[in-house]
Formats: C-alpha cells, structure tokens, sequence
C-alpha cells in the first residue's frame, strides 16, 4: 500500500512540474494572441475621428441623452486640426509632488510622486495621467446624439458586474472646452488658474492649489467657476470630472498587481472597483487548459438616479488619486481601459471619470464646483486621515479590521527599528513582528504542541483499535472516543490557535499586497519585500529562495510533530502539504513568506522544547475508569 502511494506522489509531482512548466509559456501566448488580433487596441490615435482638439476619446460609438428642463446643452467643441500654438504648460510643485498643468483642457497633464522611484533602483518618479487620453480634472460633457446610431450598446455597471445594455449614455463624453488660457497674473508658486470662454458664452475659470499647512503634501485643491454670460439657459445636468490615469504596467507586472489596477468609488455605504481587467483580453487559464479569448468590454458606464458617490479612485497596487467633490454627490461614472505599446507588448490601465449634476445655469448665473483631489501613495494612516473612509481603497479583504490593526503595529515597531538597521529596516520590522505575536500566542500554541505529543503517544492503541474493528468503522469511531476520554486528549485543541494564527495570516497577505510602505524595501538576499525574492531566471522560470526555505521548515514541523494516524491516506497527504503550500506561496510577497517562515522557525523551537520535556508514559498514568472498585460491604 505505501509503494503504491508513493508512485501515486511522484506521478502527481511530475504532472506539477510538466503543467507549471506550460504555464510558463502563458504569456508569451497571451502576447503572440494579441498580435494576432489587432482589435485588442482600441483607442485610435490623435487627429484621428473621435479626436476633439488633441484630446483622444474613445472610439466606442455612443449618444447623448437629452437636456434637463429643456435647456439648451453646452455645445462641446467640435473636432479640428491641431491649434497653430502649442498649449503652454505650467509645474506646481511642493516636496512630495510634481503637478503639471496644461492649457489643453485647463486640468493637469501629469502628477510625478517625487520620493517614489517608477522603478527599483531607478531614478524617475512614480507618475500618473502620463500618456493619459485626457488631463486629469478634465471637464467634459456627454457628447451629442448621432443621427446614425441612436442606440448604442455599452456596459452599465450594475452593483459588482457589468452588463451590456442599448440606449443613449452620453459617453464617451467631449470637452465642455478644448483649450484655456493660463492667467499668468493670476498664478503664484502654489496655485494656477486658468479662463476659457465657450461660443454659447459660458465663461469658465478653473484653479489649482496645493495643499497647505498642516494638510497632507499629495492633496491638490481645484475649483471650477462657471458664469453664465449667454442669453440662454444652459443645462449642466450632467457633467463629468476626470479622475485620471493610472500608471502603465509594466510587461512583467503579476496578474496579482493588475487585481489592483482599478477605478473605485464609494456610495456612502461601500466602496466597489472595476479592474482593468475589464478591458483587457482573457489570457490562457489553468495550466493553458483553457484558450485565451479577446476582450469585449471597451467602456463601463455606471449611472444612478439617486446621487450617492462619494468620491471616485484610480489607483494601482500601491498608489492612487482621490476625487471627491465638495457639497455635491455623484450620480455615474465612466471607465475605460487604455491600450499602450511597452517595447513588444501591449499593457492596460484604467482612466474614469466622474458624473455630477450642477442642475441648470440661467442667464447671468454663476456655478461653483469644489473638490479636493489626493495624488499619492496607498499609506492606511494617511488615507484615514482624509475621511470619508478613503482608506478603503486599500482593500484589505475579509480581515480588513485585522489589517488595519497589524499595519499600525507593524509602523510603530518600524519607528523604533528604523534607526538601528536603516537598510533592512523592514524586514526586521517583520521578523520582530513575529516574534512579539509568537509570544502572545505562546499559550494557545502550547496547547496544540502537548495535544500534538499526547496524540503521538496513542499511536499504538489508535492502530490497535483500527486493526481490530476495520469491519466496524462505526464502533472503532467510539472506541477512539472512548481512548481520547480515557486519557485526557482533546484533538480539537490543535484547531485551538488556528482563531487567532489564520486571520492574521490572511489579514497580514492583504496588508502586504497593497501598503505602499513595503514597496521596494530590501532585506538580506531580497530586493523588495512587496514581491517574490527572484534570484534566477531560467528562461521562463524564477528562482525563488524565501518559498523554498519555508517548505523545508514546514517539513521539519511536521517530522517533530507527533502524529497518531495509521491512516496511509492521510499520512500521504500530509507529506505533500509542504508541496502544495509551496505552489500555492511561490509567487506571493517575499515580506508574507518570511512572515510565515519565522513563524514555522519558532513553531519548531517550541515544540523542539515540548518534546525534550519527558513526560510519564500513558500506561503510568492510570484513569479512575481503571482502577479496582472498592467491594461493597
């Protein structure tokens, strides 16, 4: 029996080896795919129809639905050859950002996070809205019918799934203005302000404002001043606010990062993301089992009779922007994917924008649009800071109270590490971590390892007792009851530290996955604790170190764990666990790995300890069931 389940492991190892080896070649599939098919990029290039001054819209066909109160629609601007002046430019910067704004739509064409390096060991800044379809805070408005396609069919983003519908959604939406003028009078070392007069005579200013004080370094202030100097009323019943672009993968990027390259909103009760996955083409799953499929999603539209948005997010794993709009709410969003060319490959991020209703401008009426909008790095304390539970767009998952508490644990032990190992500062953060949480939880454990040695100890009997009723799997089950009760086991007990070990486990994996502060930090042989510590490549496949070293410390658990089964099953299975723990590990953050791997080291040391300690043998320790009754008088 036990040759036979050993040939049955290895064959199951080398169907591992023969699948993950076909995995390998999932992406250079995916991109061969996806030069095959032309239609996976769908945004045209500038000049090109649906071009609007030189801001790209999509190419999705789509009409506008008609004006509120019967009033008159700003009429966008329509589509023409590139200005004969290019537009100017002008930078806002404090110690944490880089703002730059242009004329082309009186909003900001990029937003450079100065402190944070795009790539390892790199020197340019993490950016955002670089290469960007439109400005970001870009103000636009749903673009007019068309005669010739009154129902388009688009996506309506219904609760957390999209569906495609027919009708007349608006979007892509057009500039309200293409072009703006700088008021250089008018602009200082911390704020522009941009004017623009539309042929309907509404007269637009917009300005731009760092934060100061004691407000956080990444907030920018906008205000959008609208006068109405037209004999006709117009409606603003719908207008959208862009809430940028996030910044372009890279051809290497895990699909576990693309999970975060999303556009978010809140709606007062939860906040709910649409990824960029969305738009992107379905690469080979399961091992290339299942073929790759192109996408069929260009823009989401979300639109809601009730105003309830709260603010809306573009964000990646470890960065974001935060729009949100003061004394109004959001009634809708649009999102859509942009298609960029990275050396051989084609990569996808996600831009959106935000729908308000500012109600109808009469003649000689001013509106005022106020927001405040956060371009910056993913860090739980910041982000609370700000309210209006912004912090969710850290999505911490189902732990995310467990999360949030670990993260501040961890940045308090971190304070006081920093100074002493300045370079692998986090890493040790991490490995301490560990230690003060094993040490809370020594008690529990402590339990589970003298239940483990115990239950060891009737290996004997148990394998007794099953030999002798193997034809009466319902009495051998009382017996074994009767064994554990006799001599004082609990096998429940090893579940015992399991409430408090697996939440935390759970919760420290998300934290890692999207806390900025653990990007790019090194320790020992790794380069970033926020993923896996690669030391080779060969060809396709990754040498990971840190997974290696944690099924070998599993291994060593489970040999010094005393087992009382003479199940061969089962005994089989539990060889292979380290197995299937280090596929399902090998690619998540190195930071998670050595989390779990200290804690495997110090779960082998405590029970190293608990085995040493010499316990009286079973038979020495009779229970009151055994000893002779009295004899009755």
């Amino acid at each position: 029996m036990d040759k036979k389940y050993s040939i049955f492991g290895i064959l199951c190892i080398v169907a591992a080896l023969i699948l993950g080896l076909q995995s390998m070649r999932t992406q250079e599939a995916v991109e061969q795919y996806q030069a095959a098919h032309p239609e996976l990029s769908s945004h045209p290039p500038a000049n090109a129809a649906g071009t609007s001054g030189n801001l790209t819209t999509s190419a999705s066909p789509a009409t506008a639905s008609s004006p509120a109160n019967g009033a008159a629609a700003p009429a966008p601007a329509p589509a023409a050859a590139e200005p004969a002046t290019p537009a100017a430019t002008v930078l806002l910067s404090d110690d944490d950002i880089d703002v730059t704004l242009t004329e082309d739509g009186g909003a900001i064409k990029t937003v450079a996070l100065k402190k944070f390096p795009a790539k390892i060991h790199g020197t340019d800044p993490v950016m955002f809205n670089d290469g960007a379809p439109s400005p970001a805070l870009a103000l636009t408005v749903p673009m007019p019918v068309n005669a010739n396609d009154p129902l388009a069919t688009y996506w309506s983003w219904t609760g957390r799934s999209a569906i495609s519908a027919a009708g007349n959604p608006g979007v892509p939406p057009r500039p309200l203005l293409t072009r703006y003028t700088l008021d250089r009078a008018a602009t200082t070392a911390t704020s522009v302000t941009f004017h623009g007069t539309t042929p309907e005579g509404l007269d637009i200013t917009r300005t731009y404002t760092l934060g100061s004080g004691n407000e956080d370094s990444y907030l920018i202030h906008h205000t959008t001043t609208i006068v109405n100097h037209g004999a006709n009323p117009v409606s603003l019943a719908r207008v959208f606010i862009n809430a940028g672009m996030a910044p372009v993968p890279t051809p290497d990027a895990s699909t576990l990062s693309k999970n975060y390259l999303d556009f978010g909103y809140y709606d007062g009760k939860s906040a709910r993301f649409i990824t960029t996955l969305e738009f992107m083409p379905t690469p080979a799953r399961l091992f290339g089992l299942f073929a790759a499929k192109p996408k069929v999603k260009d823009y989401v539209y979300g639109d809601d009779p009730v105003a309830d948005l709260h603010w809306v997010s573009v964000k990646d794993q470890f960065f974001a922007t935060v729009l949100t709009p003061k004394d109004v709410l959001g009634q809708g969003f649009y999102v859509h994917g942009v298609d960029t060319k990275v050396g051989d490959t084609t990569q996808t991020t996600v831009t959106g924008d935000l729908e308000l209703s500012l109600g109808t401008l009469a003649p000689g009426d001013t509106k005022k649009l106020e927001l405040t909008y956060y371009v910056g790095p993913k860090e739980y304390v910041r982000l609370d800071h700000l309210g209006d539970q912004q912090d969710l767009i850290m999505q911490f998952g189902w732990f995310g109270g467990f999360s949030k508490i670990l993260l501040v644990i961890l940045i308090a032990i971190h304070k006081g590490i920093a100074p002493l190992f300045p370079t692998w500062a986090w890493g040790w953060t991490i490995i301490g971590f560990t230690l003060i949480l094993k040490t809370v939880t020594w008690p529990l454990t402590a339990i589970q390892v003298r239940s483990a040695k115990r239950m060891g100890q009737l290996s004997g009997p148990m394998k007794a007792l099953k030999e002798k009723y193997k034809d009466n799997p319902q009495k051998m089950q009382t017996e074994v009851l009767e064994l554990y009760k006799k001599h004082k086991v609990n096998p429940a007990a090893g579940c015992l530290p399991m409430l408090i070990t697996f939440p935390v486990f759970i919760a420290f994996n998300y934290m890692l996955r999207t806390a900025s502060e653990m990007r790019f930090q090194p320790f020992l042989w790794i380069h970033n604790l926020s993923a896996p510590d690669s030391v080779a490549h060969f060809g396709a496949f990754t040498l990971n170190l840190l997974p290696l070293l944690m099924t070998a410390s599993m291994m060593v658990q489970m040999r010094l764990t005393p087992s009382p089964s003479a199940d061969n099953t089962q005994k089989m299975m539990m060889q292979f666990m380290p197995l299937m723990f280090l596929a399902g590990f090998y690619n998540m953050p190195s930071g998670m790995i050595l989390y779990w791997t200290c804690n495997n080291v110090f779960t082998i040391l405590q029970q190293y300890l608990t085995n040493r300690r010499k316990d009286a043998p079973l038979a020495q320790q009779p229970e009151a069931s055994d000893r002779p009754k009295a004899k009755k008088r």
